[in-house]
């Protein structure tokens, strides 16, 4: 998707029956943006959807910011490689001259690409996924230059865990791939419901990729009400097979991140997939203007495709990128316009399809979080979701301190939170009254 001249951004403005109101003037040097996905590989429907959200939305600009062509690379990490994201980071900036980088689907990808930025002085906008939670807050790889307009960890676990045990689950089981990601988001969810109340039962990681749960649900252990569950391939067999094995034990099935219930997956879970309970920053069901003009366009564009939360987060990435954009005229030459556009990222302030999203003080995302439930479709066969509960405002911090946070080892905690109660839970992993 090179807009490599502002002829090609008025044609495609025209196309769309849209003024860019941007004073198109063929003299205006290009804005270069480098985007790091992964169009390959496991991940691919993750990184081909943000991609496409992302294009939907520039498209409908006109590809042009007040008379600068925008000028997107994208660049394929090949299924979410740390050392191929890391290489092609590098091209983008050095070979191509990107002045934005922007992706970053999986935590590999984007611990491996902070350290790099921070060196080159790059902005880089975290818009693809990547929920690596050391990411603004660890030295290592936290720097101005790295913004994060997804979601993170701990935004996830703390709403999940309020509203688990509100809804009266006491006694859970951990259900998530053996991974950097699966075990950060177990140790953060066990450690807010246990501070709550709550008990971890039972913990289970079984390796990326699965595709075989039965051997683990053979060992559920019977007193859980729910599993907690984040997967890294293998979504489709499980909520199969959670159907065939699990449904008759009434164990209720939490998704982190919608992941095993993505739009995309519906149609092929069909009924098998109703009651399943997701956590999110985004879903089709929500019932804002900014949520119908963009599924709108999506099924104009894509009308084969599900919008899901990578659609969402591509799109509302975009948004806000042209939204920084126009308050320096799209000018990036120069280390004081960066810096300006970095002032202008910071300040975010919007409403998008996934409700409205601005930044903490280390520019990470503060958004809605959505619970929802998979409900059957009176309109046709495919489920579709229903909010019932949402949390605004959701922050990194949204239960912790940064203190607290910062000194929590999380991620390195598997296998310590069956008969942890809350008395030991000590002061750094409580959640606040």
């Amino acid at each position: 998707m090179k807009a490599t001249s502002t002829s090609l951004g008025c044609v495609i403005a025209v196309a769309f029956g849209l003024s860019t109101g941007n004073g198109v003037d063929a003299q205006q040097a290009p804005i270069k943006v480098g985007v790091v996905l992964p169009l390959t590989g496991n991940p691919a429907v993750s990184g081909t959807t943000n991609q496409a959200g992302m294009k939907l939305y520039l498209d409908s600009i006109g590809n042009v910011v007040d008379g600068h062509p925008l000028d997107v690379i994208f660049a394929d990490d090949q299924g979410g490689a740390a050392d191929v994201g890391l290489t092609k980071a590098r091209q983008l900036v050095e070979s191509d001259q990107v002045q934005v980088l922007m992706g970053g689907v999986t935590s590999a990808v984007c611990y491996a690409i902070a350290p790099y930025v921070k060196q080159a002085h790059i902005p880089m906008l975290v818009t693809g996924n990547c929920a690596a939670q050391g990411l603004t807050i660890d030295p290592k790889y936290a720097s101005p230059y790295i913004i994060r307009l997804t979601h993170n960890s701990s935004s996830v676990a703390g709403p999940t865990a309020d509203w688990a045990y509100k809804a009266g689950l006491r006694k859970g089981i951990l259900f998530t791939s053996d991974f950097s990601a699966g075990i950060e988001i177990s140790d953060l969810f066990a450690s807010a419901f246990i501070g709550r109340g709550g008990e971890i039962v039972q913990e289970i990681h079984p390796p990326r990729g699965t595709n075989d749960f039965g051997p683990f649900f053979s060992q559920l252990e019977p007193s859980a009400d729910f599993m907690a569950v984040m997967l890294s391939g293998g979504e489709l067999s499980f909520v199969e097979q959670f159907s065939n094995y699990v449904r008759t034990h009434k164990l209720k099935v939490i998704d982190f991140y919608g992941q095993a219930t993505n739009g995309e997956f519906l149609p092929q879970h069909g009924s098998k997939a109703i009651g399943i309970v997701a956590v999110n920053p985004y879903t089709p069901s929500l019932a804002t203007k900014e949520n119908e003009v963009f599924l709108k366009a999506w099924a104009a564009k894509y009308p084969a495709r599900v919008p899901t939360l990578e659609a969402a987060l591509g799109y509302s990435a975009a948004e806000v990128l042209v939204g920084a954009l126009h308050k320096v005229k799209g000018d990036l030459g120069g280390d004081a316009k960066q810096k300006a556009f970095l002032e202008a990222i910071y300040q975010t302030d919007v409403m998008t399809p996934r409700g409205p999203i601005k930044l903490d003080a280390n520019h990470d995302i503060v958004q809605n979080m959505y619970i929802y439930e998979v409900v059957a479709n009176p309109a046709g066969p495919v489920p579709t979701t229903k909010v019932i509960a949402t949390y605004s405002n959701v922050s990194q911090h949204w239960d912790r301190t940064p203190q607290q946070l910062s000194s929590f080892g999380y991620g390195k905690l598997k296998g310590t939170w069956v008969g942890q109660t809350k008395d030991k839970l000590g002061t750094v992993i409580t959640p606040p009254n």
